[in-house]
């Protein structure tokens, strides 16, 4: 059994020890500021992510909160696309749709299939920028 020695354990490797410095003027540090709470990083983070690893797009919280409205919307898209499909079904079983409003219906929602897979490709791009 090892005995506990006190003082601070030692850094792990990959963690945080060295400190940079830098000097800005007023108008680059109100930018610094606002860039701070527009993106939703902090100055090290925000650093990180633009110095050291290049990255031209950060998402912002703005971007997060627009995204979770597009998700709740798609999702009551979905919803509705459903009813009015066990609706439709309901006509057809009876003979009182036209054939014309069918083919109307598989053309919107071909189309919202097409921009709902590019809506997905560009929320994976968004996902990988984020993960790295």
């Amino acid at each position: 059994m090892s005995r506990n020695k006190g003082g601070r354990p030692p850094k792990n490797e990959g963690q945080k020890i060295k400190q940079a410095h830098l000097r800005l003027t007023e108008e680059q540090h109100k930018k610094l500021m606002e860039l701070e709470d527009q993106i939703g990083l902090n100055r090290t983070n925000l650093f990180i992510k633009r110095v050291l690893e290049n990255q031209d797009f950060i998402i912002t919280k703005d971007v997060l909160v627009q995204l979770a409205k597009v998700g709740a919307e798609m999702g009551k898209v979905g919803s509705n696309i459903n009813q009015l499909a066990k609706h439709a079904n309901t006509i057809i079983k009876n003979h009182q749709l036209p054939p014309e409003i069918v083919s109307q219906y598989n053309d919107l929602l071909g189309l919202h299939l097409v921009q709902e897979r590019e809506l997905y490709k560009v929320l994976r791009q968004m996902y990988r920028v984020m993960k790295n």
